[in-house]
């Protein structure tokens, strides 16, 4: 084996003759694309549980779990410009901790997406049967099947349908929020039936809602320039879809009640038609047809590159790295598609969505804890500003993130845990061949500013 070779094998390279991903995706194609995958689970699918929670105070949930997330989006920006590759949670916790405690990140993650995907594959299921009248678990594996084989087509086929549904799925949003704007004054802001408990539990239960800033990491190998453009998508993302996410949860609960939405299994349909009639909510069931549809084609690409940023470095099976010639991870693409359709047939949305927040709010809070470690190992960093602002905010975030982690309730706790004792078993049994630990000390030009 001649010295190139070695090389490549000991950093866990490919060669250069095999398929690998392309990187052809712009700045606003991925801040777009970061958009429609938070907005299409949140809104169109747990606006009426979290109602049933918060009362009026809904926007006030959405906007608790939004700084939670945004915090936490700080993180994924500063280590993103440190280490730009697929599957960030695993990369930047083992840019701190090692491998094992990187494979824990990634794992939890890894899990998290796939439900995740169950969840709103479930939100799709409940607005076709409001719709059609056909069984939920049926429609959502429908949808299933149909996203897998369009993901095969590649990355930038898979993109543009995604911007598409995003403009369509903003656009019923911003529908949504025109017909409450009438009912504002009329409205009780603070309202809450259950207290601060009620309040906690719907911002833990909306967490998920702002799944897909975390996402956008792993578009990084397919991006132009990540070092550049990755914190600024996730700056565009997490600002575009918070404002959204206030201006809907207000005109939602303005317009037919909090009470309302938290009976009805398509609450913004049952806005439309309280206010303008039948015509109005058919319509805003097909968008949110389409909403939930991106969401799910969005948390597979990005569940499918996770698998792929850690098979490429060896701590999954190397065979779920390879690349088809399309540039899609084929393999990688086929298992998480397979296991989000078991996953479905749990056939609870709510409950469902609290699992994926727990195993998300776990993996979350390894990565707020990586900045700050990595901060402290500097030889030579930024400016004080920036390496203050590198000890404050991810601890900010893990205190939040554990406050929401503690509201998902004991038995989403019990299986994040038990995810979380699974993780580090096969971590460890793992042989993490291609995955360096991390350096004595992280050089100066992993710490320059994004």
């Amino acid at each position: 084996m001649d010295v190139a070779a070695l090389r490549r094998q000991a950093h866990g390279t490919r060669h250069p003759a095999a398929p690998a991903l392309r990187r052809t995706l712009r700045l606003w194609q991925v801040a777009v694309s970061g958009i429609g995958v938070i907005l299409g689970a949140g809104v169109y699918a747990l606006i009426g549980p979290a109602a049933g929670l918060a009362g009026n105070a809904l926007w006030l949930a959405f906007l608790l779990a939004g700084v939670a997330a945004g915090l936490t989006a700080y993180s994924y920006a500063r280590l993103g410009t440190m280490r730009p590759k697929d599957s960030p949670e695993f990369q930047y916790t083992t840019l701190a901790f090692g491998p094992r405690i990187g494979f824990l990140a990634g794992w939890l993650m890894l899990a998290a997406d796939l439900l995740a995907v169950a969840a709103v594959t479930l939100g799709f299921g409940g607005y076709l049967a409001y719709l059609l009248g056909t069984p939920i678990v049926a429609n959502a594996l429908v949808l299933l099947a149909v996203t897998g084989v369009f993901l095969l087509a590649g990355i930038g086929k898979s993109v543009a349908l995604a911007i598409l549904l995003t403009v369509v799925e903003v656009a019923g949003l911003v529908f949504v929020i025109l017909i409450g704007l009438p009912d504002w004054s009329r409205m009780s802001f603070f309202e809450m039936p259950h207290g601060a408990p009620g309040l906690s539990a719907a911002a833990a239960l909306i967490f998920f809602a702002y799944l897909g800033f975390d996402e956008i990491g792993n578009f990084a190998e397919e991006m132009r320039q990540p070092e550049r453009d990755l914190p600024r998508a996730l700056l565009l993302s997490m600002a575009g879809a918070t404002l959204i996410y206030l201006l809907v949860a207000v005109s939602a609960t303005a317009a037919v009640g909090w009470q309302g939405l938290s009976t009805s299994p398509a609450p913004l349909a049952l806005v439309a038609r309280q206010s303008l009639g039948p015509a109005a909510e058919t319509t805003i069931s097909v968008i949110a047809l389409a909403a939930t549809a991106n969401t799910v084609l969005l948390l597979l690409v990005a569940a499918g590159r996770s698998v792929y940023g850690m098979a490429a470095s060896g701590v999954l099976p190397r065979r779920l790295g390879a690349v088809g010639n399309r540039g899609v991870p084929t393999q990688a693409t086929l298992l998480v598609t397979g296991i989000s359709g078991m996953l479905v047939l749990l056939g609870d949305l709510a409950r469902v969505a609290a699992l994926t927040d727990a195993a998300v709010l776990l993996s979350f809070m390894l990565v707020n804890l990586s900045l700050p470690w990595v901060g402290s190992r500097r030889i030579k960093g930024p400016r004080l500003a920036r390496r203050l602002l590198d000890l404050i905010v991810p601890s900010l975030a893990f205190l939040m993130c554990g406050w929401l982690l503690f509201h998902t309730g004991w038995s989403s706790l019990a299986v994040a845990g038990g995810l979380a004792i699974v993780g580090l078993a096969v971590g460890r049994r793992r042989p993490n061949r291609g995955v360096a630990a991390p350096p004595p000390a992280v050089r100066p030009e992993d710490g320059r500013p994004g």
